[in-house]
Formats: structure tokens, C-alpha cells, sequence
């Protein structure tokens, strides 16, 4: 009898668990949805008419070009749409500007796009940008590249810029450069000429024994002197060299540097600011610096308003010199002016003077 209760209850519970099992099913995978369900879930693709903005040649190179050559690049811009393409901006970087373009190109059509890169400023490689801005939704943006390599066929050896570290006056000082032909072509200077300051520039062909050895066709070395009375002051020049060749008509060298006095005073002026008249005011220092190879003396050093005094100290015998400047007390409230004469034996410096200022309150 027992075991007959045990044997329902086991085919009860058998019965149970594959009901349960019938119940529960595992998930399946869901139908796929059809091509247009897909579509809406991803981005939503251009409808109705439209442009279409095609441009088969983005990028152009140029190859070499000589420097100072102008590039023109067309670029051929094709609507394959139906609808009119409007061309609502285009946008050169640096160095580069936009000649024309077509506003508008109609379905079927083609327009152009007309940059130009001025290479006067560049030398190697290059690669200028132009952002063309349309209305075609798919691709409102497209980038034109324009790419060289600039050189200049005529190049000035060791490099185009003279330098006058430090020139002084009465002393004549004179750099030489060299001119060659990039490719060995054989070209002539026919002129050299400063824009400005007090060189003296003068040019000559190279006979074929002071060739430099690892450059072909015609050389010409260009001297450029900074005369013995050039006056004082900064150089910032150029040398404009003007010759035969097709490919570089005219050649630029940079000038640089300065002229300074044989006998030379730091600072230029003494100014003490505003200061109080009822006590002694410190002291300002000028210093002298002579040029190496002379020995310099000073005869007198004298401030010509007697409010102010001036006291020498030799650093350097010969050489440096100290100048101390200052003013007296008790001095009458106001600007105060003068100047510290100094005079020395320096044929070419005879005679310094130093602009001294002070407002007394």
C-alpha cells in the first residue's frame, strides 16, 4: 500500500515538471525586419532631389616651382544632382587666396574653383588648404589641397642674409656671398642694389678656380660694405640682385646688424624721474666702453646746469670709464634739464653729450 502512494507521487511530480516545461519555453529569435524597418533605425539617407557635389582631383601638385612663381590651381567642381549646387563660401588658409569660383553650378553641370599660392614667402615643401562650403547635405564640406616644392633656381650660398654683428664706426666692415645656379644653368648679375642704408655693393663673375667644387654653371660672388662713415644706428636692409635667368629674374639677401660708436656710453640718457627737491638724490652711472686697439682719455666731463654734478672712476685703463651723475639737494621745484658734455681724445669722438632729466616736486 505504501509503495503503491509513493509511486503516484513520483508520476505526479513527473507530470508536473513537463507541464512546466512546455510552459516555459526558451526566448527564439525574433523575424527579421524588413529592409525598410532597418533604415529608419540607422542614419537617415538624403530624400527627395538634391546636389551632389563631386570633385575628382582634390589635391594638385605642383611639383618644383621656383620661388616667387605664383601657382594657379583649377579645380573642376561637378553637380551630378538634381538640383541647382550652391557654393555659399570658400575658405583659403595661409598663404594661399581664392582667385574665383563658381556660386552656382546646375544639375549636370560643371564649375571650377581658381586658388593661387604666391611662393615669394616659402621655400621646400609646402601644402595649402582651401575649405569649400556647399549645400549638398551629404557633403557640406570639402577639402582642396595644393602642394610644391619652392626653390629657389638661383640660391645665395651660404644662405641669404648678411649679418654685421657689430660694426664700428670709422671701421669698414664687408661680407661676401655667393650666387649659384640650383640646376648648373649658366645665368649673369646685371645689377645689385641696396634699398636703403650705406653699403657700398658691388659683384663680379667667378672665374672657374674659385668655383665652389660641388656646384655646376656660372657663380657670382656679391660684396656688400658698411663704409668707415656709415652712421650710427641699426641695419635692416636688402639687397636686391637682379639677373638673367628666366626661373629667378631677382634674387634677395637680407642685411642685418648694427653700427656702433667707437667710443660707446650706456644708456644714452640720465633720467632721475620725479624726486624730492629737499634731499640728496641718488646717483645714476653711465658707463664708457672704448673700442679695443686705442687707449682712450677723458679731458673733461662737465654737466652744464650746476644743479647736477659728475664724478669719473676708470674701471678699465684706457678702456671702461664710470660716470656717476647726481643731482644736489635744495634743487627749485620744477623740470630740471642738462646735459653732461664729456670730451675725450678720440679723433673720430671727440665730443659726447648725454641728455639729463629730473621733475622736482
Amino acid at each position: 500500500m505504501r509503495c503503491n502512494v509513493l509511486t503516484a507521487i513520483a508520476v505526479v511530480m513527473v507530470a508536473t515538471a513537463a507541464w512546466a516545461q512546455q510552459q516555459v519555453k526558451p526566448a527564439q529569435n525574433p523575424p527579421a525586419q524588413p529592409p525598410a524597418a532597418q533604415k529608419q533605425q540607422g542614419a537617415k539617407a538624403p530624400e527627395g532631389p538634391r546636389p551632389v557635389i563631386e570633385i575628382a582631383e582634390k589635391i594638385k601638385d605642383f611639383g618644383t616651382v621656383p620661388k616667387g612663381e605664383k601657382i594657379n590651381a583649377a579645380f573642376e567642381v561637378r553637380n551630378t544632382g538634381s538640383v541647382p549646387l550652391e557654393i555659399t563660401q570658400v575658405r583659403p588658409t595661409c598663404g594661399c587666396t581664392v582667385a574665383s569660383f563658381d556660386h552656382t553650378v546646375a544639375p549636370g553641370a560643371s564649375g571650377k574653383i581658381v586658388a593661387e599660392v604666391d611662393t615669394t614667402g616659402f621655400s621646400g615643401p609646402i601644402s595649402k588648404a582651401v575649405l569649400v562650403f556647399c549645400n549638398d547635405p551629404a557633403t557640406p564640406q570639402v577639402n582642396l589641397i595644393i602642394k610644391a616644392e619652392v626653390r629657389a633656381f638661383v640660391e645665395v650660398v651660404p644662405r641669404p642674409l648678411i649679418i654685421f654683428r657689430s660694426v664700428l664706426q670709422g671701421e669698414p666692415a664687408t661680407e661676401k656671398v655667393t650666387l649659384v645656379s640650383a640646376d648648373g644653368s649658366d645665368f649673369k648679375v646685371e645689377s645689385a642694389t641696396a634699398s636703403g642704408g650705406p653699403y657700398k655693393v658691388a659683384y663680379r663673375e667667378l672665374p672657374e678656380k674659385e668655383h665652389l667644387a660641388d656646384r655646376k654653371g656660372s657663380q657670382w660672388e656679391v660684396t656688400v660694405t658698411v663704409p668707415a662713415d656709415a652712421p650710427e644706428g641699426m641695419l635692416n636692409h636688402k639687397i636686391l640682385v637682379k639677373t638673367t635667368s628666366s626661373k629667378a629674374p631677382e634674387v634677395t639677401i637680407n642685411v642685418t646688424g648694427a653700427v656702433r660708436p667707437v667710443v660707446q656710453v650706456i644708456p644714452g640718457d640720465v633720467n632721475f624721474g620725479t624726486v624730492d627737491g629737499t634731499a640728496l638724490v641718488g646717483r645714476n652711472v653711465l658707463i664708457i666702453n672704448n673700442r679695443q686697439g686705442a687707449e682712450l682719455q677723458l679731458t673733461e666731463v662737465k654737466a652744464d646746469n650746476p644743479n647736477f654734478t659728475t664724478e669719473v672712476t676708470p674701471l678699465q685703463a684706457g678702456q671702461r670709464f664710470q660716470v656717476a651723475v647726481s643731482m644736489k639737494a635744495g634743487v627749485p621745484k620744477g623740470a630740471q634739464k642738462a646735459s653732461v658734455k664729456i670730451t675725450t681724445n678720440d679723433p673720430l669722438r671727440k665730443s659726447i653729450e648725454i641728455p639729463v632729466q629730473a621733475i622736482v616736486q
